[in-house]
């Protein structure tokens, strides 16, 4: 039936307000319960009170069993309803009214404004003594279903699985206690080998857990280095490696914060390490950066040679000068009117020399063999193109020219074979020379003077630093300083080139040129890195529009690839020293 619900109250001023509700419903509902149809609040009214239902063309009331109310002052518990009767329920008023066009039934509602706060709690039940459940009952069974599902059973499963023993299925194994689920990687490297981690029951994952797999993962700081400081013990691994923590995508804690509430106040609790304060990443609270560069130390004379050391030398960006003892020009090579390449004549560009190592962060060292001698070949007589000197073997350059010389002067047959001809740089041509005397003589003069010229005018001076000792014996007259570069000038740290190829717009040499300004660079000991203004330009630990945020561990690592960062540049140091000189000592000339 559609029933038409008015509710009549006294307004602010005295004059009566009502509201209308529509109601659809096979029959009315009254009761304190907020599912009733007509919901009425006070002592003695039910949660589901009385229901008024239509017979034929007339209203019924029925009260559920206990229950009554007052129709027009007599107490009744069930009664037909004609128009005008008036229902009374704890001071409440219900009056049947005629049903205006459109409804089957309408009722005046006069509330009694006298129901106090407290009843509004009565209808509804919140707490356990309005139950048939007893306080003390349901905690003692609850204790006991914990226990029995939390504890007792997870227990046994435990101690079966460890001693490989079969349980049922159905049984609530120690995954019970599990939080929530594991990281991808470990889910796969330890299953539902709890024990991997949990060593023992009810105690913390400890640190020598996770060294177990991770054995190559450094500290932060070595315990040499710790000592100095008045930091205390290193967190543990759990401090910002959660697992069961969902989202599992957060295995690491990246936030800035946890590097910051060190290292920016480094004066407090360094010690003796002194630092710069790192507060973030721009012009303001972060330091400029430092190379770690290469220094050659000539040493005592050993035997033919001289022995050379090398040290690690750390300077900031705008006094740094490289000391690789190489001669080079970036800008002479990158001019398209004095340098082409010898394949198709066309300027050369970066990534014909630096070429970029798997890892994407460093480049392959530079050699003869792989990048220079495709312009540059280590010919010395026209007459003979296809003869070239050794490379990085000084003695063996003075052995092939005497031994050249020797065999032009005293065969016969030499130069009849025919060889190509290869382009000479010009003003470099030389007339043919001849011999008059003891062929042996004419091939060592003419030896001598090749040497001289390849380590004083042209050839290997071109390149290296030659030391000229004076002395008489050829083998022991000129002395070269090996090159070297420091593989990585910031060991400490992260830089992905491979990403930064590309910026912007920028492509290929523009993307290399925007941040290194080799086409200004004349001399070898430029070190064409940039400082934290060029990388502060795109980069922020803020978002910004055209800006890629980042954050300390963007760049630095927080487990050091080496034991601490002093031996991760002699580590260094030495490698170099075993890649690009196995010997300490320089063959004399």
């Amino acid at each position: 039936m559609d029933a038409l619900l008015r509710e009549l109250r006294e307004g602010p001023d005295g004059i009566a307000e009502y509201y209308d509700t529509e109601i659809s419903s096979k029959e009315l509902t009254i009761g304190s319960s907020a599912d009733r149809n007509i919901q009425l609040l006070g002592r003695g009214i039910a949660a589901e009170h009385a229901v008024i239902r239509q017979a034929g063309a007339q209203l019924e009331l029925e009260c559920r069993r206990g229950e009554y109310v007052r129709l027009n002052g007599k107490k009744k518990a069930t009664a037909r309803l004609s128009i005008g009767d008036v229902i009374e329920l704890a001071g409440h008023r219900l009056r049947i009214a005629q049903p205006p066009p459109g409804f089957s039934v309408a009722i005046e509602l006069q509330p009694n404004d006298q129901i106090d706060a407290s009843t509004f709690e009565s209808a509804f039940r919140t707490d356990l003594s309005q139950t048939w459940l007893g306080k003390r009952t349901m905690a003692w069974a609850g204790v006991a279903v914990v226990m029995l599902f939390g504890l007792i059973l997870p227990l046994m499963v435990y101690k079966a699985h460890r001693a490989d023993n079969p349980v049922p299925s159905w049984f609530p194994g120690d995954e019970f206690w599990n939080s929530g689920p594991l990281h991808q990687v470990h889910q796969q490297a330890i299953g539902d080998r709890c024990e991997t981690c949990h060593e023992k029951l009810f105690q913390r994952v400890q640190d020598s857990a996770c060294e177990t797999c991770h054995r190559t993962t450094h500290d932060h700081i070595m315990p040499a280095r710790l000592a100095l400081t008045e930091l205390g013990p290193t967190p543990r691994c759990a401090t910002c490696h959660r697992e069961h923590n969902e989202p599992q995508t957060f295995l690491v804690n990246r936030s800035d914060s946890s590097c910051i509430d060190c290292h920016g106040k480094p004066q407090h609790g360094f010690g003796e390490i002194k630092m710069d304060p790192v507060n973030g990443f721009a012009l303001d609270r972060h330091p400029e950066f430092k190379a770690h560069l290469l220094a050659s130390v000539a040493g005592q004379a050993a035997g033919r040679g001289f022995s050379y050391d090398w040290k690690t030398v750390v300077a900031e960006l705008d006094k740094a000068v490289e000391q690789s003892n190489l001669k080079f020009s970036h800008r002479q090579h990158l001019d398209p009117n004095r340098v082409l390449r010898r394949g198709d004549s066309k300027p050369m560009n970066c990534a014909d020399c630096h070429r970029l190592e798997p890892d994407g962060e460093h480049f392959e060292p530079i050699t003869q063999e792989k990048q220079c001698a495709q312009c540059h070949e280590l010919t010395f007589d026209p007459g003979a193109p296809d003869r070239q000197l050794p490379h990085g073997r000084p003695r063996e350059v003075v052995l092939t020219l005497q031994d050249y010389f020797t065999r032009k002067f005293s065969d016969p047959n030499f130069g009849r074979v025919a060889t190509r001809e290869r382009r000479r740089l010009p003003g470099q041509d030389r007339e043919e020379e001849t011999c008059d005397g003891e062929p042996f003589d004419c091939a060592m003069r003419s030896a001598k003077k090749e040497i001289e010229s390849q380590f004083t005018r042209r050839g290997c001076v071109g390149c290296h630093a030659v030391i000229d000792t004076k002395v008489a014996n050829v083998f022991d007259r000129f002395q070269v300083v090996p090159i070297r570069f420091a593989r990585d000038y910031f060991p400490a740290n992260r830089f992905d080139h491979r990403s930064h190829q590309i910026q912007g717009k920028l492509t290929g040499d523009d993307a290399c040129l925007s941040c290194h300004a080799a086409k200004k660079s004349t001399d070898s000991s430029d070190l064409m890195v940039p400082g934290i203004a060029k990388c502060t330009e795109c980069h922020g630990d803020k978002a910004a529009a055209e800006r890629v945020t980042v954050q300390c561990v963007s760049c630095h690592e927080y487990h050091p690839r080496q034991p601490s960062l002093l031996d991760a540049i002699g580590t260094q140091t030495r490698n170099r020293e075993t890649e690009t000189a196995p010997r300490a000592e320089l063959a004399g000339l």
